[in-house]
């Protein structure tokens, strides 16, 4: 059977596991990968992006998978439980339905405390609470939102960095947040091309790394 992979992760644990999506959440063991050890029908349109977190010294808390989705729904899953969402965020009744590219987990430091950030076609960037089940804080950047990730999952919030369409990056200052203006952020003109990817140094969080649609690769500190 073919099937279309558009986003994989690796996510700790005792065995090799890895997460594959279609519509569908499928979660393999690699010693064994014939028969996924989690399956779901997750979303009713194609999920772009997904994250893990949680599990063996990658943030506290249960083992979480976020994933994030055309049909404009953000979904958290436990593996141990089956077949529904610990989590849903969707548009409120008589909102448009954006097209969620990418999501991130984050803020993960204690057993309570959790935060998805997730990235939308129309450039909005949301940051949900999923200890408070609430919206701590949106944003727009003006050009559709490529990826989102913070510098580390498993601490308190300290950096968020966001690409674009148009090549730029975004940069937010996670550790204080204004009632008003929210996070405070810098940009750069990175890229001649779309940035389709951050990631960074798990060695030295400062340093990070933007992919671009021409195939250029940038390191950043």
């Amino acid at each position: 059977m073919e099937i279309s992979i558009y986003d994989l992760i690796f996510n700790a644990g005792s065995v090799p596991k890895t997460v594959i999506i279609r519509m569908e959440l499928k979660k393999m063991n690699l010693e064994t990968p014939d028969v996924p050890v989690y399956a779901v029908k997750a979303h009713k349109e194609i999920v772009n992006s997904i994250d893990g977190v949680g599990g063996l010294g990658i943030g506290d808390g249960a083992p979480e998978i976020v994933t994030g989705s055309r049909d404009g729904t953000v979904k958290v899953w436990d593996p141990r439980q089956k077949d529904s969402p610990v989590a849903n965020m969707e548009p409120m009744e008589g909102e448009t339905k954006r097209d969620c590219w990418t999501v991130a987990f984050g803020h993960a430091f204690n057993d309570q405390d959790r935060c998805v950030c997730a990235g939308y076609d129309n450039g909005d960037i949301k940051l949900f609470d999923l200890r408070n089940m609430s919206l701590r804080w949106e944003t727009n950047i003006k050009n559709g939102v490529c990826c989102v990730e913070f510098d580390r999952k498993d601490i308190n919030m300290n950096k968020l960095v966001a690409t674009s369409l148009e090549g730029k990056f975004h940069v937010f200052d996670m550790r204080t947040q204004h009632p008003t203006k929210g996070f405070a952020s810098v940009s750069e003109k990175a890229h001649k091309s779309t940035i389709w990817q951050v990631r960074h140094l798990p060695q030295n969080r400062d340093i990070f790394m933007t992919t671009g649609g021409a195939g250029n690769l940038h390191l950043w500190k």
